[in-house]
């Protein structure tokens, strides 16, 4: 029997950038554990600082964290539960919702790039992936990540966008 291949869809890149960070469970709230979420901030820290090593004397205040919730239909709950941890310390959250409505092309850039982590929720990963192809948000963060270094995080379907 033959295994048929799955076409690459022509968006994806054929190799990971070199500068890949991130943290990816398998639930979404582990990233909103008071274990992990200083973890994630001193990756986007080094990002940040360009530095070899991670610093511990990370300033949250410093750091701005997007949510994407598609996979999880933009519901204010699920944001609330994986971005407390860091707005409590002070990190600018920003939640760009794209389920009901598409936001401006500009908008949807300028939060991109105005991110050091990218956080995703668990949820429904092939309708996030279908959604963000038509926006042409997976492209966006792709960049982000290749040519800024922006980190990555997510759960459950969030890790495997």
């Amino acid at each position: 029997m033959t295994i048929p291949r799955l076409k690459k869809h022509p968006s994806h890149s054929s190799s990971l950038p070199q500068n890949l960070r991130g943290i990816f469970a398998g639930s979404g709230t582990l990233l909103n554990h008071p274990e992990m979420g200083p973890h994630l901030l001193s990756l986007a820290h080094k990002s940040k600082s360009k530095s070899k090593s991670i610093s511990t004397a990370v300033d949250p205040s410093s750091i701005t964290l997007l949510y994407l919730g598609t996979p999880s239909y933009d519901l204010p709950d699920k944001r609330l539960a994986q971005t407390s941890w860091y707005v409590e310390r002070g990190c600018r959250v920003i939640s760009l919702d794209v389920v009901e409505t598409a936001p401006a092309t500009a908008y949807m850039q300028e939060c991109v790039e105005g991110a050091d982590i990218i956080l995703v929720s668990g949820g429904n990963t092939s309708f996030a992936m279908r959604r963000w192809r038509r926006l042409g948000l997976d492209g966006m963060m792709r960049e982000a990540v290749a040519r800024r270094g922006v980190v990555m995080a997510g759960g459950s379907a969030g890790a495997i966008w």
